[in-house]
């Protein structure tokens, strides 16, 4: 009779554990995903007790607030296409993204005051959000989006002092709005520009030139003394019996010389001397393989260690081509790098946090999050972006009584015209703005996006710190 009572006490225990097991499993692990699943009734139960905060520019400009809609409160944004990807949207039937998303605690008040998250989680009385302001440049923001709009493409603006974002925009975009997207939900979804991608942070296309800046540095810090040797460029070079042409033979060229006419084979030579185990080290130390800690969704940068092997796919990386994939936003971190003494700043798109009364109940403050160049390197990569935009293929983005550094780049695409590119910052050597412009089969980057991170970089500059 003992051993029997012992036995179902065991199976007793033993399912006990199971079960706590799962709760903690769904509790700890599945909760998160859980609680923030549209189809979860939970959050829609606390958003009818509370005023959802609004979100704001760095200036102050309103960009998003809750309206009353009969008995309910409905979102609603005021530049609903050029803050689509930025802010996302907070729908009942398609839940929330964006910001709306990272930050939905804040903004329903269930961070900051305990007090006040109890109230709201308990129904004890209605209460206001807290605010969130960005670091977005609304003016800044707008003129990106008007420039960028006629394409598809992505722009981004940041301070790379600090990582703030000071503009970042996606075309095509949508209209955020939820009246509006709930009922063109589904052609919006099916459009084939893919307006709901995020191109400037999960966008990853080859960077072409632009490759070149990096390259270059890596070859700084191995080769010391590599910007005085002189490399007779012949029109092209030739890999394991591949030919890899340049638009033309540029003859003697420096460093600086390769990078203001974009020299395929300088830097295809470049790459092959430094070898595969340097230059994927190198890469590593910009970020490749990495995911950049971001407050909305960013794709991981890919290193392709297994194409680099080859001396064509580590010439063609050197390039910018082959197995080399970045987002914009990584691109203008790595220009930004090198305008700021090679160190990499991680980048931030909210700047504070306040309470219905004003209080200020969180800011950010600027981090570190990598160091890619010494800043001798840094600096010397400068002197070539110099060059790119005085004599150079980036002779677009020059603007009278500064100094832009930048960098042009033309990535082969296998679907159609090239992609065209364009980073920079300015002024030169204390840089106050990074920009980078890509569009989408735009061709040379030079005529195409240059002209663009130019008027950012003039209106960035007029706006002053």
């Amino acid at each position: 009779m003992n051993d029997s009572i012992k036995k179902i006490m065991v199976i007793i225990a033993i399912c006990f554990l199971i079960y706590g097991g799962y709760m903690v499993f769904i509790t700890l692990i599945q909760g998160p995903s859980l609680n923030s699943h549209s189809a979860n009734p939970r959050p829609w139960i606390v958003e009818n007790r509370v005023v959802r905060g609004g979100i704001f520019a760095r200036d102050g400009e309103k960009l998003a607030e809750s309206v009353p809609d009969g008995d309910q409160l409905r979102r609603r944004y005021l530049y609903p296409q050029a803050y689509s990807h930025l802010i996302g949207y907070v729908s009942r039937t398609l839940g929330k993204t964006g910001l709306e998303a990272a930050y939905d605690e804040e903004l329903l008040g269930l961070r900051g005051s305990f007090r006040q998250a109890l109230e709201v989680r308990w129904g004890l009385r209605s209460h206001q959000g807290n605010d969130i302001y960005l670091t977005i440049d609304h003016h800044l923001q707008e003129r990106a989006w008007e420039l960028l709009a006629p394409y598809t493409g992505a722009a981004v603006a940041l301070d790379p002092r600090s990582g703030e974002i000071l503009a970042m925009v996606s075309t095509p975009g949508f209209n955020s709005n939820p009246d509006y997207l709930e009922k063109q939900w589904e052609a919006i979804k099916n459009d084939a520009r893919r307006p709901l991608l995020n191109r400037a942070t999960q966008g990853l296309y080859p960077p072409g030139s632009t490759m070149k800046i990096v390259t270059a540095a890596l070859g700084l810090k191995k080769y010391p003394q590599l910007d005085e040797v002189i490399y007779n460029c012949r029109g092209e070079i030739t890999i394991q019996g591949r030919v890899l042409k340049d638009l033309q033979a540029h003859g003697s060229v420096d460093l600086n010389d390769a990078l203001a006419v974009s020299c395929n084979s300088y830097f295809a030579e470049l790459g092959l001397r430094l070898g595969t185990d340097d230059f994927i080290r190198g890469l590593e130390s910009f970020g490749w393989g990495k995911k950049i800690p971001f407050d909305i969704p960013t794709t991981t940068i890919p290193l392709p260690r297994s194409t680099l092997q080859s001396p064509n796919g580590l010439a063609e990386a050197a390039i910018g081509q082959g197995g080399i994939a970045v987002s914009p936003l990584f691109m203008a971190l790595v220009a930004g790098s090198l305008g700021h003494n090679g160190i990499m700043m991680r980048p931030y798109l909210v700047q504070k946090i306040r309470s219905p009364d004003g209080k200020v109940l969180w800011s950010q403050k600027p981090s570190l999050l990598r160091v890619t160049a010494s800043a001798e390197v840094a600096l010397a990569v400068q002197e070539g972006m110099l060059e790119v935009v005085k004599h150079g293929t980036g002779s677009a983005a020059a603007i009278p009584g500064i100094e832009v550094a930048g960098k042009t780049g033309s990535a082969e695409n296998p679907a159609g015209s090239p992609h065209a590119w364009f980073v920079a910052f300015a002024p030169a050597y204390r840089p106050s703005v990074a920009v980078c412009v890509v569009v989408e089969h735009g061709g040379q980057g030079g005529r195409v996006a240059a002209p663009i991170a130019r008027e950012l970089i003039t209106l960035a500059l007029s706006q002053g710190d």
